[in-house]
């Protein structure tokens, strides 16, 4: 990556002008994962493209040239770069921010070393972390995640933090359930297939928000599970499948020990490792109104 990198830098400073500069870097993503990335910074703006290399350093192990990959990054940072600066001022001002403050679900275990630079609240095994929803007409909807140095400048609490995002969250982004037949159905039409696809299977639902961004949050929404589960009459398996959306199972004899199992399947060989929520279920009784991490200790037999 080194040897890549530095050849892409090259490339790139002979291809655009010599007031814009060339910036590399590390990015730390969800879960510890670590990506590098390509910014194109020009004079007098604020705000620049973050291209990530991981695509491209695979088409220079392919034998791509450096300067074919570098003229396309150039497309793209060109493609996307905003005409303007961008107003931050909204920022800075807790008064102005406070309403687009919104939560995300993570996984606290493999988040550590992220959650020593930024507030978060507890939620089972998971935590709560806080990001401000930016809408743009230009940029359109992008996000700035919240870091103990924004809450030092704006003199607030992570409870009032946390207070502000529970209100704002189920307002901004509501969250949406679809029956997995529906889902189905657009993404391959109607056919025997897919009769046969949903009869083998358990009856499923996924939730998500309206943006589909970060949507396994909605799990935590004020009554949206116990509403679920009242109007089906009963309880409820919650399959974290990404931190974008979770699936619903209403509970009919269903093994939760084999739904882990499943869920461990799936996050090691299909979620990219980055949008991985949880290894296990959740587990909603609607008679006791309460929600808990379902982890067996035993063997299941599926």
């Amino acid at each position: 990556m080194k040897e890549f990198s530095a050849k892409l830098l090259r490339e790139i400073e002979k291809m655009i002008p010599a007031d814009q500069k060339v910036e590399f870097s590390s990015i730390m993503k969800n879960n510890g994962v670590t990506e590098e990335a390509v910014s194109i910074l020009e004079k007098d703006k604020n705000i620049s493209p973050t291209i990530y290399l991981k695509e491209f350093y695979e088409w220079y192990k392919d034998g791509v040239e450096p300067a074919e990959i570098a003229a396309e990054i150039i497309r793209r940072n060109n493609e996307f770069k905003l005409k303007e600066s961008l107003d931050i001022g909204f920022f800075v001002n807790y008064e102005k921010a406070k309403s687009r403050i919104v939560f995300k679900l993570i996984n606290r275990k493999k988040n550590r070393k992220l959650l020593e630079k930024i507030p978060y609240v507890n939620y089972m095994d998971l935590v709560m972390v806080f990001y401000y929803l930016i809408h743009d007409e230009e940029a359109g909807n992008a996000t700035i995640l919240i870091h103990n140095s924004h809450l030092k400048m704006w003199e607030v609490t992570v409870e009032e933090v946390y207070k502000q995002a529970r209100a704002n969250t189920p307002v901004l982004l509501p969250a949406a359930i679809t029956g997995m037949r529906e889902i189905i159905e657009q993404m391959m039409g109607e056919s025997k297939e897919v009769e046969a696809l949903i009869e083998d299977g358990f009856p499923m639902y996924v939730m998500t928000n309206s943006m589909k961004m970060n949507g396994a949050a909605t799990m935590a929404y004020p009554n949206v599970i116990r509403n679920f589960a009242n109007a089906i009459g009963k309880n409820v398996f919650i399959i974290p499948s990404s931190v974008h959306e979770v699936i619903l199972v209403p509970e009919t004899g269903t093994e939760g020990g084999c739904l882990n199992d499943m869920v461990r399947e799936v996050n090691e060989t299909q979620v990219d490792p980055k949008e991985v929520l949880a290894d296990h279920v959740y587990y909603y009784d609607r008679v006791e109104n309460r929600m808990q991490s379902y982890v067996y200790e035993h063997v299941s037999y599926c």
